[in-house]
This record gives structure tokens, sequence and C-alpha cells, in this order.
């Protein structure tokens, strides 16, 4: 059996820009995908994806 990973929310409260709403708003609307689940997963990769500067 595959062992889910456990998820966690709302760990940040994010401020952004109308516009971003709006965009998140647009692009969840073409993907067919709830805003939330959508804004999620662009923030995980966001971060996941995110490389560290070097000292």
């Amino acid at each position: 059996m595959k062992e889910k990973t456990p998820v966690v929310k709302q760990l940040y409260r994010l401020s952004v820009e109308p516009r971003v709403v709006e965009q998140l708003a647009r692009l969840a609307m073409r993907l067919r995908e709830p805003r939330s689940r959508l804004a999620s997963r662009l923030f995980t990769e966001a971060v996941m994806g995110a490389k560290l500067p070097r000292r």
C-alpha cells in the first residue's frame, strides 16, 4: 500500500496583488481546476524548484 504524504494547509497567509488573483482565476477556469488547488500546486512547485544561493 502506498503511503500518503501529509498535507499541511494554510502554512502561510500570503498577500498577493489583485492582478495575481485575477490571473489565477482565469487560469483555473481554463484548466477547470479549483483555484485553491491550483494555487497550492503552483506554490509548491515554485518552492520545491527554487534554488538557494551559493555561499
